[in-house]
């Protein structure tokens, strides 16, 4: 659409859309996350914290039946932010009829929460910068057999069950005593 081709040279070939996720130009019946999408109030960076967050609102807003498409602001010319159902669907009706539902309260754009960057660096070393709060005194910044820890305890962290956990720890620490094995058959 043209609102789509216009939004394009920012968007740098990827998904225009509004703080609500929605596809300019889809009125409302498209939804786009993650590295494909670009919000058009602002870069978002194209990692999966983005994405995992923009998979949250949108499940949230989905699985409580918010209308996607409540019609165009006369003032604004734009689409209304995707507004609340009179009552509670199930999810099935939810997903299935997302883009025509009547609703209430308008729903919150998305905003993304920056909780941090680590990075790997070999030898036993990582960077870490990690956000405590939403302001700049919040972050805490480290390296090398720090930023390492950090890292470790993020990535244990984020595995999704105990058993993962402690397969990935048991891996870790047979390669700290055996090194990596690294014959071929």
């Amino acid at each position: 659409s043209g609102e789509q081709a216009a939004a394009q040279d920012a968007a740098r070939g990827r998904i225009a859309v509004d703080p609500w996720l929605r596809a300019l130009g889809g009125e409302g019946k498209v939804l786009s996350l993650g590295d494909c999408s670009c919000m058009v109030t602002g870069q978002l960076p194209a990692t999966a914290q983005v994405a995992s967050q923009q998979g949250e609102y949108l499940a949230k807003l989905l699985s409580n039946g918010y209308d996607f498409c409540p019609g165009v602001d006369e003032k604004e010319g734009m689409l209304r932010p995707p507004t609340a159902p009179e009552s509670p669907m199930p999810l099935s009706e939810s997903i299935a009829a997302f883009a025509c539902q009547s609703g209430g309260e308008f729903a919150a754009p998305f905003q993304f929460w920056n909780l941090g960057i680590l990075a790997y660096t070999g030898g036993g070393s990582a960077l870490a910068q990690l956000q405590v709060t939403p302001d700049e005194k919040g972050q805490v910044k480290s390296s090398g057999k720090v930023g390492f820890g950090l890292w470790r305890s993020v990535y244990l962290s984020k595995q999704v069950s105990w058993r993962n956990r402690f397969l990935v720890f048991v891996d870790w620490t047979k390669a700290q005593i055996f090194g990596r094995d690294i014959t071929r058959v």
